[in-house]
């Protein structure tokens, strides 16, 4: 990277952001940062370049009553999208081994092909983080800014052919349109979300525990994934309502339950797993004696 001339830099999430913000600044830069905020591994991708009404109705299955606008966030990412391919400077795109971030790497790469001269690249290896190996997950949000700083000048122009592969696996991603994508063996591969939902049944114990920690063992078990606390509660969430889980204790989490199954806020909160397709309850009734596993929030 040139000590003169101004790059706008392209990551995944606030909290990369913000430690890429910290990193610049050590290396004496000041360039700009683009933020996107899209955590494109998870949900539909059909359409997502022409429109964000797909991606709103995602996120707002994930989180029904928060307080994000999310027609708003997902106009700002194609905003930022649509801003890089106005812009003369040129682009860094950071990411690490994960599919959040890959991604991220492709999309970009798939806007910006137009202008093949203004793509450089800076490729994280997950063995800079200590306690790693070579074959595990890493955002870019998980390096700490010195390590960020120390490649701030050794971003890679991205040769033409690496170009015109990443534009397609881009377009492949949106065309599969699958539930989940995976970072596996160096390749996205798409997956279902019922993939999620039989590591979840898999943590849940024979005794009452807190959701917390049934969330905290899921969020690093799902092979190729680092999936977020939202998407596995969401997750347990729809189970739940399916009938294979049990839910139980009157916390926000449960009261949101409640209320996106079209019940009253005091409805049986407790989460617990069938032990037989034969033996389902009705969805979302929890049944009390029919039941293996479950959480406790």
């Amino acid at each position: 990277m040139s000590s003169l001339l101004p790059y706008i830099h392209v990551v995944y999430g606030d909290s990369a952001g913000g430690t890429l913000r910290h990193a610049l600044a050590k290396a004496g830069r000041s360039d700009q940062i683009v933020v996107l905020r899209d955590d494109l591994a998870i949900g539909p991708l059909a359409g997502i370049d022409d429109h964000v009404q797909s991606r709103v109705r995602f996120w707002k299955r994930i989180a029904p009553h928060g307080d994000i606008d999310f027609a708003l966030e997902m106009q700002r990412v194609l905003d930022k999208l649509q801003m890089l391919q106005r812009e003369v400077a040129d682009v860094v795109i950071w990411h690490g081994p994960c599919a959040s971030d890959q991604l991220l790497l492709r999309r970009v790469v798939a806007h910006l092909r137009g202008t093949p001269h203004r793509i450089h690249e800076v490729a994280m290896d997950v063995r800079e983080l200590v306690g790693t190996v070579s074959n595990e997950l890493a955002s870019v949000a998980m390096y700490p800014p010195e390590r960020l700083s120390a490649q701030c000048f050794h971003t890679t122009p991205m040769a033409p052919m690496r170009i015109r592969q990443l534009s397609d696996e881009w377009q492949q991603s949106v065309e599969a349109n699958a539930e989940m994508r995976l970072w596996k063996n160096h390749a996205l591969v798409s997956a279902a979300y019922c993939l999620a939902d039989a590591v979840i049944l898999q943590h849940a114990t024979s005794d009452w525990v807190r959701a917390s920690r049934v969330v905290g063992d899921v969020m690093g078990a799902i092979e190729g994934m680092l999936a977020s606390d939202g998407f596995i509660f969401w997750r347990c969430l729809e189970l739940a309502e399916a009938g294979e889980l049990a839910l139980r204790g009157a916390t926000v989490i449960a009261n949101r339950f409640a209320r996106a199954a079209g019940a009253p806020a005091t409805a049986p909160r407790q989460w617990r797993r069938f032990p037989a397709a034969s033996h389902r309850a009705p969805a979302g009734v929890p049944r009390p004696g029919c039941w293996r596993a479950g959480v406790l929030d």
